[in-house]
Order: C-alpha cells, then sequence, then structure tokens
C-alpha cells in the first residue's frame, strides 16, 4: 500500500510534463503592464538580454525608451541617465552589460526586428570594442541566446541578403561552426530552421516561467526605484555632477573614483590597453551589420559614440591622434549605413572634468550631458531648436 502514493505521485508528474511538452508558449506569457516593466528596467537579467518576451513588451510601450550599450548601463551612478530621465509616462530601459558589442547589440535587435519601426532608442558605442580580435566566443555565448538568433531568421519581414549576413558571421564561432542550416542558408538554401519549432516553443515557455519568479534588486534598481518622477534641470545638475566627481576622485589627478584608483595601482596590469582602437579591428564589419539592421528596420536611432578618460588614455600613451582615427571611422560606418540615425560624437568630451568616473566608463557629468542629448532626441528637438525655443 505504500507504494500508491508514491506512484500517483509519478504518474501525475508526467502528466504533468506531458502536458507542459504539449501545450503553446502564450499560455504561460504574462501580460506585461508599464508597472512589471519599470521592475525590469534596470535589472540587466538574463531574461532581458537574452530573452525576447521582455523586450518585445517594453519596445510595444510607448512609454519605454530603450537604451542599448554595454557595462556603463550596471554602474551605481546617482547620475544614470535611468535616473535622471523619469518622468511621468516616461521610463528608461537599459539593455546591455560588459561584452554586449556590436553583433551582440546586433543579434538582441534582430531579434526584435518586426517592432523597431518608428521606435526611438539610444544605441552607446564605445570605442574601446575595437581591439585587435574583436568579439570573442565566450562573449558570443555568453550575451546572446539561440531563441534570439532563431528569431532572426524566422522573420519573413528582414530581407534574406541580410539574414545571410549574420549567417555567416554567426559560423565563425565554435558554437555554430558545424550549424548545417547555417551553412546551408550562406549557400543559398534558405528553408528549414535554426531551432525546430518544438524546441523553440518550449524554450519560450521557459522563459515565460522564468519572468515570473521575482527579481533581486541590484543598487542602481534601487536608485531608480527611490527616484521622483520629474523634469531635471541640466543646467543646475552638471555643476553638482562636477562636485560630486571632485569630492569622489580625491586620490588622483585623473579623475578617477578612489576604490577603482585603488584597485588599478594594486593590479597594474590592467593598465595597459594597447590592444584597443584598432583601425582594422572586426568590429567594424558587426557594426555595419547592426546599423544595417537598424536601417531596414526603420527604428529612429541616435547613435552615442561614448568619450574616454584623456588625461588617463594620454598618461598610458594612446594619444588623440590614434584614438581619433577610430571616432571618424565609426561615425563613417553609422553614416554610410544607417540613412534614419542621428550621430551625438562625445569625443569633445574628453578632457572635461569629470565625465568619466573611472579609465573607460562614462559617469557623473559625463551622465548629465548624454541625458539631455537623449531627451532631446525623445523630444525631437536638436540644439539648435533649443536655442530658438529659449529665446
Amino acid at each position: 500500500m505504500k507504494k500508491y502514493p508514491a506512484m500517483i505521485a509519478l504518474v501525475l508528474s508526467a502528466i504533468l510534463f506531458i502536458g507542459f511538452l504539449l501545450t503553446p508558449a502564450q499560455w504561460y506569457q504574462q501580460k506585461w503592464t508599464t508597472s512589471k516593466l519599470c521592475k525590469q528596467s534596470v535589472s540587466l537579467s538574463d531574461n532581458v538580454l537574452k530573452g525576447t518576451e521582455i523586450q518585445s513588451a517594453m519596445l510595444k510601450n510607448d512609454d519605454f525608451y530603450p537604451v542599448y550599450g554595454s557595462s556603463e548601463l550596471n554602474k551605481d551612478d546617482p547620475y544614470q541617465s535611468a535616473i535622471l530621465l523619469k518622468h511621468k509616462d516616461q521610463h528608461m530601459f537599459y539593455v546591455g552589460k560588459g561584452g554586449s558589442t556590436s553583433l551582440i547589440q546586433a543579434i538582441t535587435l534582430g531579434a526584435q526586428y518586426s517592432n523597431l519601426k518608428g521606435k526611438k532608442m539610444t544605441v552607446l558605442i564605445s570605442p574601446q570594442w575595437f581591439s585587435k580580435k574583436g568579439v570573442n566566443d565566450n562573449n558570443y555565448t555568453g550575451r546572446s541566446s539561440k531563441e534570439q538568433v532563431n528569431a532572426i531568421f524566422e522573420n519573413k519581414d528582414i530581407p534574406v541578403d541580410l539574414k545571410k549576413r549574420y549567417a555567416k558571421r554567426l559560423l565563425d564561432f565554435k558554437a555554430n561552426k558545424d550549424n548545417d542550416f547555417l551553412k546551408d542558408y550562406v549557400n543559398g538554401d534558405t528553408s528549414g530552421h535554426f531551432m525546430s519549432p518544438w524546441k523553440m516553443n518550449n524554450w519560450q515557455k521557459i522563459e515565460a516561467i522564468k519572468s515570473h519568479k521575482p527579481i533581486s534588486l541590484s543598487p542602481l534598481s534601487q536608485r531608480v526605484d527611490k527616484a521622483p518622477e520629474k523634469e531635471r534641470d541640466f543646467d543646475q545638475l552638471e555643476p553638482q555632477a562636477v562636485k560630486f566627481g571632485d569630492k569622489h576622485s580625491k586620490s588622483n589627478e585623473f579623475g578617477i573614483k578612489d576604490p577603482y584608483w585603488k584597485q588599478l595601482q594594486k593590479h597594474r596590469h590592467f593598465i595597459s590597453r594597447n590592444h584597443e582602437f584598432k583601425m582594422n579591428s572586426p568590429e567594424f564589419k558587426d557594426l555595419e551589420l547592426l546599423t544595417d539592421t537598424l536601417n531596414a528596420s526603420g527604428a529612429d536611432v541616435q547613435y552615442v559614440i561614448l568619450p574616454v578618460n584623456g588625461k588617463w588614455y594620454d598618461h598610458i600613451n594612446i594619444k588623440p591622434e590614434k584614438r581619433y582615427k577610430v571616432y571618424d571611422k565609426i561615425q563613417h560606418v553609422i553614416e554610410q549605413h544607417d540613412k534614419h540615425g542621428t550621430i551625438y560624437d562625445m569625443r569633445s568630451e574628453d578632457y572635461e572634468p569629470h565625465t568619466m568616473s573611472d579609465a573607460v566608463h562614462i559617469g557623473w557629468r559625463g551622465w548629465v550631458v548624454l541625458s539631455e542629448h537623449i531627451q532631446e532626441h525623445i523630444d525631437g528637438k536638436d540644439r539648435a531648436q533649443k536655442a530658438t525655443d529659449n529665446q
């Protein structure tokens, strides 16, 4: 008799498992209200970064303005755009973490292709990405998902020639080098699937179930939650941010925050950055893929080429003449490949105090300046129009 409860439990488990396999993913997906999306807006969770459901809901919601970037987005900085630009019916939504370079952003946005037309957003481009080797296997597998790649190839709105370029690029990675679907796609056979529909359905169900789990609040999430919904005066914020930077970088002459400077002195091998700012970097081809994708989608993109800590880079002997050639090439690629996009090149801020909070990450005053440009893009204004409005 004692065996029956165990047997019943086993049968019930089998029924539930079979039921899970046979039911559609839509049964598990929740309704993403503005309130729910706000909780995800700076979470930078895998469900946001490597999934498709949450980003899709966000892009369809007019209350959200997405910012696609990399490691700068998770910095606990009181002047982050997600804080400064938090208004009623306006919220920043961050997508990206360290290693989210051009190809990762291309895959992320390509997976959302049909949701991009007319959507305003900012895409942050870090000149440090343009290294000798570009994105590596670990970054590719750790920052993107098969679900996102599959969404690109299943989307009939994306031009076939563009998808062929994705297929060719993805074959460069160990995870895909033996993938027959990608090989066939490059050679013109566009039938078949990157993932089988059955497998994709189960993947989406798992993503949907995970999205119901509560997320842990990062220090930045807590700052954003506590921030009031109001418009800020950028003219007042800028000197405040400089003063804040002065207070938190007393240990060095480069405007680098004190804890980072202490770490830099302890680990001297972090100082060398000779692998950066390479004119022949494979990253440029990935940037072409990203900008061609956004151009074809009709997205309204502001590309921001981020600054560096000019004093520090001069100190480690990476001079402006080397850096600015890469800036020029980045700008040229964007201009040639996205006819709809606008560019804000921040290199003029390289030597302005406290634009950067460490050697490579924008911070403090830099976030204030960037946030003002984002707000102008949201409002559909440029600086000339703003000057006219203020007369």
